[in-house]
């Protein structure tokens, strides 16, 4: 049974008990207004709050009738976004007149009583989020020897309420986006000077803050020239970009690397690395230096003395950097055993060098000099010659180069004794042949495959130095042209495939489209348009065209009504890209409504029912935007004869003979409570 500690709801107990059994010496009619929901709120506006942040507001359901009021369902709407970002709670445990719950109803409220239902909202969008909060009212009945006797009631006006949400989220945050995120400033050499530029982004919705960028762990030449901002504690507002300019000149040749460090108070990635690099690798396209001795020739003979030199005359050069940044050492490969004995660094672009190599340094016997030329990018070139130290011609040398066909006190022995460009430690040229009598034909030149890919340089490999590159190998993300097509890492994560400026290293999603990158707009399309792991709704997308969205349904003033009744009727729509909306109103046959179009809310007119006991007529709100996407909502108003909508409800408690078992019920109310449901629905159409 339904009871109470304080004996409000006590009151409904005593106005159900007149309906059953009394005694009285005189007959009594008793009259109780219906019960009467109340809301403490028809909008809850929970304001802008961060994605994944959560709060809280609370509805007040109340009974402001005096009969007890049946709530039949507490839900949230199922036709907007009430189920994706709000939440609701509630419990028997918070009426201020604690009650047992009975069947049929999820709570009775008798008079006065209120019930706190909490809600919250926790955006999972960027954007206005619409929901709606719906409470049902109903009549409930004792048992079924007494069908007729209702233990609770419907508030008569309004079978079904509804309480409009509404929030926004929004993203919080600054989102740095930096490009590229790795800069070869290409081969350069003392006095050259190469600038490159990183660019910055805000992707985020609120403003970042950048501090002032750094150079760390630097070989020489490397600088930060300019800023687009103002260096620390600046700030970039949402969608706006900026950049660094650096500037590298090396001092010295060779490869060389640096790292910029970018900092900002973006929560996510606070630092930024951008590698830099300088001469490093082969040269995508890079030609092999030369080196030619002029003077003297192969087979010399040194007869001065032993403070004496032998003067060479050669010229080195490299059509990729000038000639004197190419590293070049004059060598003896027998008599020293391949250690340097002089330095043949030009000193000046034209690539002319005379060079002494001192007799002291080698001794005497038969020797090659060979000329060793590398340039920038690790590629080497040999030039050479025979000489005889302070010593004869061998009588079996047929072919001048002072080498015989009998091996020396080291073994070597002239491997072709009728050419005189072959014979221990030759230069070797691509002329099928063992000019330096190793066993080897033609290795370290153009001929042949030094890096045993299955391709010399003759055969299109552009890097005989590196396996993984040659004719047809998979490109790699190595900043080298392993394919040999003459474009480096196409198709791989570090190359902008699509021409928007991003690579997949630079967090390019989809790098087959130019739409798609870190600083696209993010658009409604189930595409996530700017790679930061959110699509659509969830990032603030941009509708390309959406449909609007009505929250709540069609909301009814009144959802019974008698012949003569006046109220209003409307509907609550959004849409999400902003575009202006128009309104309709369409109605069953005897119902009226004012406006037909032009307003989201109108005056329903209540009409006689075209049967005696009542009927059911529906109206229809149609909205459309600027698109001709359209939403529409139906609700259903019960429609009764004059006099049976009663305000009050009346019971009588005695018979003629002074006793009675049963209070007695008019007839029209009997059909009222049988009738009293209001059934709204909702459709839509694209």
């Amino acid at each position: 049974m339904y009871r109470t500690r304080d004996g409000r709801a006590g009151r409904g107990i005593a106005i159900l008990g007149l309906l059953l059994a009394s005694c009285s010496e005189a007959p009594e009619t008793n009259r109780y207004d219906f019960p009467q929901l109340g809301l403490s709120a028809e909008l809850l506006e929970f304001g802008e709050l961060a994605l994944g942040d959560s709060a809280s507001a609370t509805v007040l359901l109340t009974n402001d009738g005096e009969l007890p009021l049946g709530i039949t369902a507490i839900e949230l709407g199922d036709d907007d976004r009430s189920t994706t970002d709000y939440a609701l709670s509630w419990s028997l445990d918070d009426l201020d007149c604690p009650a047992e719950q009975i069947d049929g109803a999820v709570a009775v409220l008798a008079e006065g009583c209120s019930l706190p239902v909490l809600l919250s909202f926790t955006p999972t969008e960027r954007g206005e989020l619409w929901g709606s909060l719906v409470v049902h009212t109903g009549n409930g009945f004792l048992t079924e020897s007494e069908p007729s006797v209702p233990t609770f009631f419907a508030d008569p006006l309004h079978g079904r309420a509804v309480v409009l949400l509404s929030g926004e989220g929004t993203g919080g945050d600054g989102n740095i986006l930096v490009s590229p995120r790795s800069v070869d400033f290409g081969h350069l050499w003392p006095g050259d000077t190469e600038r490159a530029y990183v660019g910055l982004w805000n992707d985020g919705e609120a403003a970042l803050t950048l501090m002032e960028p750094t150079l760390q762990d630097c070989d020489d030449g490397y600088s930060i020239s300019d800023l687009g901002f103002d260096g620390a504690f600046d700030t970039l507002e949402p969608g706006y970009s900026t950049y660094i300019e650096l500037t590298h000149e090396p001092e010295t040749s060779g490869a060389s690397t640096c790292t910029l460090s970018i900092s900002s108070d973006d929560p996510d990635t606070p630092q930024v690395q951008v590698e830099l690099e300088a001469s490093t690798g082969v040269h995508g396209d890079n030609h092999p230096p030369t080196a030619v001795i002029h003077t003297p020739g192969v087979g010399t003979q040194y007869s001065d003395g032993e403070a004496g030199s032998l003067e060479l005359l050669l010229s080195i050069f490299d059509l990729d950097q000038p000639a004197d940044t190419l590293d070049c050492q004059v060598r003896s490969m027998v008599l020293a055993e391949g250690a340097t004995v002089a330095d043949c660094q030009a000193s000046d672009a034209s690539g002319s060098v005379t060079v002494q190599v001192p007799y002291e340094s080698v001794g005497s016997g038969t020797d090659t000099l060979r000329v060793r030329v590398e340039d920038g990018s690790d590629v080497l070139a040999f030039a050479s010659i025979s000489v005889l130290w302070h010593t004869a011609l061998p009588t079996e040398d047929d072919d001048g180069d002072g080498w015989g066909s009998d091996p020396d006190e080291h073994g070597n022995v002239d491997c072709d004794d009728t050419d005189a460009a072959t014979y221990p430690y030759a230069a070797e040229q691509a002329d099928g042949q063992d000019n330096d009598c190793d066993g080897v034909i033609d290795e370290g030149t153009s001929a042949y495959d030094d890096d045993g890919d299955g391709f010399s340089e003759d055969e299109g490999d552009c890097n005989d130095q590196l396996a993984e590159a040659f004719p047809g190998a998979w490109e790699s993300p190595d900043q080298l042209d392993n394919d040999c097509d003459g474009d480096i890492d196409e198709d791989t994560s570090l190359s902008d495939d699509d021409g928007d400026t991003f690579s997949e290293m630079e967090h390019d999603c989809d790098d087959t489209d130019p739409a798609v990158h870190p600083a696209a707009t993010e658009y409604c399309d189930g595409i996530d348009n700017d790679c930061n792991g959110l699509r659509d709704y969830s990032d603030d997308c941009i509708e390309l065209s959406t449909e609007p969205l009505i929250a709540g349904g069609l909301q009814l003033g009144q959802t019974a009504c008698e012949p003569g009744d006046s109220f209003l009727a409307w509907i609550h729509a959004h849409d999400a890209d902003g575009q202006a909306l128009e309104y309709s109103w369409s109605v069953e046959e005897g119902l009226s409504v004012a406006p037909l179009t032009g307003s989201s809310s109108v005056t329903v007119s209540c009409p006689t029912p075209s049967d005696p006991g009542g009927s059911i007529l529906s109206l229809t709100a149609t909205v459309s935007d600027e698109d001709d996407n359209s939403e529409w909502a139906t609700a259903e108003l019960w429609v009764y004869p004059s006099g049976a909508l009663h305000r009050q409800y009346t019971t009588r408690t005695a018979t003629e003979t002074g006793c009675s078992s049963a209070g007695t019920i008019p007839a029209l109310s009997v059909a009222w409570l049988a009738l009293l449901a209001v059934g709204v629905r909702r459709r839509r159409e694209g």
